[in-house]
């Protein structure tokens, strides 16, 4: 697809309909409709899976983590394939990534308060490049169980991938140019924004009062 304008609205409605996929927060759906609570009402308030498992349980925070996964997972893997068959120059993957974790942390259904957005960057980093993702998963996964603490987990995953899917997709021998430099800004940008939604949890880990994992809410 060559016409410039015809990409711009490709661009464009992958971004909108990303967003709004991205919007059905399943920690907000799960606790209002099964548990009739809001689970932004417990705990941190946060809409997330860690938030669901001291609040709702395990079962609720299974259910939660497998929905937001697959949510992000099947958003960019639907728009990678649409890309392919426009022939589009840039991957619509890396857009619909973005913008699914922006619908998850700012819900458009929900007052525009949601989650952090991880298990849902999970699923769209498994899609865009599955190296990458297994590799973090192997080296960082272990450490939830040694240091305990969910977020500094989580922060130095989504430092690590900008850095191994640029190693990855360079060593792939993509365009330099054409591809590996502008993924590699967009999931920057992807681990920028988890940074931003976990800002009051780096300002308790740096004051040493950030929960650990496993801790019941009251």
């Amino acid at each position: 697809m060559n016409e410039f304008p015809n990409m711009i609205f490709v661009y464009v409605a992958t971004a909108v309909i990303s967003y709004l996929i991205g919007s059905l927060n399943m920690a907000i759906l799960i606790s209002k409709f099964h548990k009739s609570k809001d689970i932004r009402d417990y705990g941190s308030g946060n809409a997330g899976m860690t938030n669901m498992l001291r609040t709702f349980g395990k079962r609720a925070a299974t259910w939660t983590f497998v929905g937001d996964f697959l949510k992000g997972a099947i958003v960019v893997f639907i728009a990678r394939e649409i890309g392919k068959s426009l022939q589009m120059n840039l991957d619509l993957a890396y857009i619909a990534a973005l913008f699914v974790m922006l619908g998850h942390i700012y819900p458009l259904y929900f007052g525009f308060k949601g989650g952090k957005g991880i298990a849902t960057a999970l699923g769209a980093m498994f899609v865009l490049n599955w190296i990458a993702f297994v590799t973090i998963a192997i080296g960082i996964a272990p450490m939830v169980f040694i240091i305990k603490i969910v977020s500094a987990v989580c922060l130095c995953g989504a430092s690590l991938y900008p850095v191994l899917n640029f190693v990855v997709l360079f060593l792939q021998g993509r365009s330099f140019f054409g591809e590996v430099v502008p993924y590699t800004v967009m999931s920057l940008l992807m681990a920028l924004l988890v940074f931003y939604a976990h800002r009051d949890n780096i300002k308790r880990l740096r004051s040493g009062t950030e929960p650990s994992f496993g801790r019941k809410n009251k």
